[in-house]
């Protein structure tokens, strides 16, 4: 499989070229990725008097968690991860990241994708319920959009989507939060219902389960295609983003290795955020 590694000019570029009816999908990881997050995971530490309890950041754990000097509070990811769970600190903590304008590289992407309607989905390893993370989307919507924003969103939705002609601006969005954008909690309960899996640990080792969303969620883009208005696509792509190299590395090659074969009409594409910028691997087809 060949690899390329592209800068945004040469990205740009290579968009320009492409054919108009190219319909765009893209996966987001949250933390890090699309906001940099004040959430804390409960860990101890190694010292030479034993075990210390510390907070870490979800940008630090991405660094730690396979280091053996680190584990999860009292072996517990129940405890570790308490903060992940509760709905309420998912959305207070949005609104923390966003009056502090801590935003992460592919702040600009997500928001690019909503107001141009693309299919997308939230992959994130934090055991929210998937209503959650919705209501947290249409969090970030209502405050970090314009008016102007928020409108030309509302105007694309109803280009691409059929029936919808006769809902209200809100209703339009609703709409398409609920039917375009698909909701990966990866160590939640309700994940593991869903897809019929153990998630007791995918918080602390997630890739797994992230391939599984993925391929959950291109099946369903796939599937879907007709039910847009412009169903003549002649191009189909799909962009993940991810700040954890284990993540990004695991889904490099399941694109290279399976995803390729099982879906030829799409061209894939990796945003590595792990250095706090973005990195776009274009991965091609043999």
């Amino acid at each position: 499989m060949k690899k390329y590694v592209i800068t945004e000019s040469q990205l740009n570029l290579v968009k320009s070229k492409l054919q108009e009816n190219n319909l765009r999908s893209y996966v987001f990881d949250w933390d890090d990725n699309i906001l940099y997050m004040p959430t804390t995971i409960k860990m101890d530490v190694s010292t030479s008097g034993g075990w210390e309890p510390i907070d870490v950041s979800t940008e630090d754990y991405s660094k730690v968690r396979t280091d053996s000097n680190y584990r999860l509070r009292d072996n517990d990811p129940n405890i570790a991860f308490k903060d992940f769970r509760d709905s309420k600190s998912f959305i207070r903590d949005i609104k923390k990241a966003l009056e502090n304008k801590m935003f992460a590289p592919s702040y600009d992407k997500f928001k690019e994708a909503l107001i141009f309607a693309n299919p997308f989905g939230i992959n994130t390893a934090r055991s929210h319920k998937p209503k959650t993370l919705r209501d947290g989307v249409k969090f970030f919507i209502d405050k970090t959009f314009t008016e102007e924003e928020k409108e030309k969103m509302v105007s694309n939705i109803k280009k691409n989507v059929r029936s919808i002609k006769d809902l209200n601006d809100e209703q339009t969005i609703d709409f398409y939060l609920d039917e375009m954008g698909e909701y990966y909690p990866v160590s939640s309960k309700e994940f593991g219902q869903r897809f019929g899996i153990d998630t007791s640990l995918t918080a602390s080792n997630p890739e797994h389960a992230k391939k599984i969303a993925i391929e959950h969620f291109i099946k369903k883009v796939f599937d879907n295609v007709k039910t847009l208005v412009n169903s003549d696509y002649k191009k189909m792509s799909l962009g993940f983003s991810d700040d954890d190299v284990r993540n990004i590395r695991s889904m490099e090659l399941f694109i290279e290795e399976e995803l390729n074969k099982m879906y030829p009409e799409f061209h894939f594409v990796v945003y590595d955020t792990s250095e706090k910028g973005k990195r776009k691997m274009v991965i091609e087809k043999e």
